[in-house]
């Protein structure tokens, strides 16, 4: 089922950019700003509070409110017009748009989830669709809403698997699978845990350590020739994830860039 309700945080703090800076950091998208005549607050949206009570001391912040939320809610906060992820491809929150000779993903917002225009899933889906060819099989590793899953299938992909350590996610995935009629497997891993067989491409938009630890296993679901495209990297952390894929021999073919945030194709040696 799709997530229907959620926990809604209501923080108050001294400086809305650096609270803004430490959740993104945290790879955490799930939150809106709210400015009131008299005051800004960043309202997230989560079961966590062991997360909630951690952020609050680490960037000297207020919870003003706590208060479950519905669905409906978050709705007011979220882009929900279609847009252009990439040359050709449209994600549409409204499910009205129809175009010819494009891709439309069908990706209505969640409490839990977006709808895919941060900048690091819009450099991943980029670098995916200059790699991907019809032959390939796609492995979508922390997939969230599959959005990059679904991509891969609605380009023809031959064999889509998305994967995320988090149930909800899951859940959510197979929501937006559904709903694009594609066939994508969408399965509950620790990273590669669960993953048998060897894929073509695997794309990845998660955090900078976890693409590291990705780094490290990846071979053991590719081939020599494979590729791997990384996103989700604040550009201070283009140093250190470089050097750990040069370390492995693999070659960065090109790399991507917006708004701090850096992006990786690579190819398995």
């Amino acid at each position: 089922m799709m997530l229907k309700s959620t926990t809604e945080w209501h923080l108050k703090s001294h400086c809305v950019e650096d609270l803004k800076e430490e959740l993104i950091s945290r790879g955490f998208f799930a939150y809106a700003i709210e400015h009131k005549t008299d005051e800004t607050r960043v309202i997230l949206y989560t079961e966590d509070e062991d997360f909630v009570r951690d952020l609050l001391k680490r960037t000297d912040s207020e919870l003003v409110e706590k208060r479950s939320s519905r669905v409906d809610d978050w709705f007011r906060y979220m882009k929900l017009e279609p847009f252009e992820i990439a040359d050709g491809i449209w994600v549409d929150p409204t499910d009205r748009l129809k175009l010819r000779n494009a891709v439309v993903v069908k990706m209505k917002p969640s409490a839990a989830f977006g709808t895919g225009d941060h900048p690091t899933t819009l450099l991943a889906a980029r670098l995916l669709i200059q790699y991907l060819k019809n032959t390939y099989s796609v492995l979508d590793v922390g997939c969230g809403t599959a959005i990059l899953a679904i991509i891969a299938a609605k380009l023809g992909a031959r064999k889509v698997t998305a994967l995320d350590n988090d149930p909800v996610a899951v859940e959510v995935a197979k929501e937006f699978v559904k709903k694009n009629r594609v066939k994508v497997d969408v399965i509950l891993s620790d990273l590669l845990s669960n993953i048998t067989g060897r894929y073509d491409l695997v794309v990845a938009n998660i955090l900078t350590p976890v693409i590291i630890e990705l780094i490290d296993q990846v071979d053991k679901v590719t081939n020599a020739g494979s590729t791997l495209i990384v996103s989700g990297i604040p550009a201070k952390d283009e140093t250190v994830v470089k050097r750990h894929l040069r370390s492995r021999n693999f070659e960065i073919m090109s790399e991507g860039e917006m708004q701090n945030w850096k992006a990786f194709a690579v190819k398995i040696c």
